[in-house]
């Protein structure tokens, strides 16, 4: 495989899968759609997929880090892309599988309880250790990239259906999103399992053979999971997990890029509405119109910028009301008692 997998894309028949169906989670999806790309993320994209590494996304809120994932699955013709949402309660083995350890229990206080041969009672239906694990997302991740025979042990009860046999291995996308939510030690405690890109089903037992996946230099490269991390930089992450990743930090766009932006995504954020895009549209002069608010509005130091999310929310909004009042984008782009005086001064010119 040449270097620069994702810039080859456009030049490639991948280019032309960008609109097939995106799965989130085994659910359709309509996110990345539009998505503008920079020469520079590009790089950055093709290096952490080079190197088999995460690639770490930082920028503000609503400046796309997440919908990067998405973009990059469409671009590249990947149909299964799995998020892992981060909360302050989150595991490190979470991200690979969780275990319902109190379904089990119950299941087995039936199963004791239960009186063979009792009237009208139908006997509990036997089940496996494999009935209470639920892989997720870098773990159905890492299951898709082998072949099915190298991790049918892993497999057990329900789980069979998510690897039927003779299914070939599949490449994926794994967003584990706002990382800076995790308890502190979570970062840490991913460092074996991501660079080895392999884990271990501790509830599993070690007999015929060890539940563990196969090492990740095993799997295919063409197959082998592309992980992005987002984060907010809310705090400081560990150096030892810097280490492992490839870092890119996405700048606030300029004035082009931001009309490029609106005019690529403005669709897909109407038909995430419920609403048909070739029924609404924004004019060359309102769209220049919204980004000029937008802008002059971030340069007044409000407590909360709007972002590229907003920006989009408040074309679409725009479009919809087919106006040139901009005061209809008011409560999308100012979410604070403060932040709603300043816009309120920009409506009226009394901005200075």
């Amino acid at each position: 495989m040449s270097f620069g997998r994702l810039r080859a894309s456009w030049t490639s028949a991948a280019s032309k899968r960008q609109n097939t169906m995106l799965l989130e989670n085994g659910r359709p999806t309509e996110k990345g759609k539009g998505y503008q790309f920079s020469a520079e993320m590009v790089a950055a994209v093709d290096v952490a997929i080079e190197l088999g590494r995460p690639l770490l996304v930082s920028g503000e809120p609503g400046c796309g880090k997440t919908e990067l994932g998405y973009a990059v699955a469409r671009q590249l013709g990947i149909q299964n892309l799995h998020l892992f949402t981060s909360k302050s309660s989150s595991e490190a083995n979470e991200l690979f599988y969780v275990y319902d350890a109190l379904k089990r229990f119950r299941d087995a206080q039936i199963t004791t309880l239960h009186k063979p041969g009792a009237p009208g009672v139908a006997p509990p239906a036997e089940t496996d250790v494999g009935d209470y694990v639920e892989f997720q997302a870098l773990g159905r991740a890492i299951l898709d990239a082998h072949d099915r025979d190298a991790v049918a042990h892993l497999l057990r009860g329900r789980n069979g259906a998510i690897r039927p046999p003779g299914s070939p291995p599949r490449p994926s996308v794994v967003v584990i999103d706002e990382i800076d939510k995790t308890p502190r030690d979570f970062p840490n405690d991913l460092l074996q399992e991501i660079e080895a890109m392999s884990f271990r089903v501790r509830e599993f037992p070690a007999d015929p053979k060890e539940p563990e996946t196969p090492p990740g230099n095993e799997i295919d490269r063409t197959m082998r999971p592309i992980v992005l991390i987002t984060s907010n930089e809310e705090r400081q992450l560990p150096d030892a997990f810097l280490r492992r990743c490839v870092f890119f930090e996405i700048p606030f766009p300029d004035t082009w890029l931001l009309s490029r932006i609106v005019d690529r995504g403005l669709d897909a954020r109407l038909s995430r509405m419920g609403l048909v895009p070739a029924s609404h549209s924004l004019d060359p002069a309102r769209r220049a119109a919204l980004i000029d608010l937008v802008l002059r509005f971030r340069e007044t130091d409000p407590d909360k910028r709007p972002g590229v999310s907003e920006l989009l929310d408040a074309a679409a909004i725009l479009s919809v009301h087919d106006t040139g009042d901009l005061t209809v984008t008011g409560p999308v782009l100012a979410k604070l008692k403060r932040d709603k005086d300043i816009l309120a001064k920009l409506f009226t010119g009394e901005d200075g």
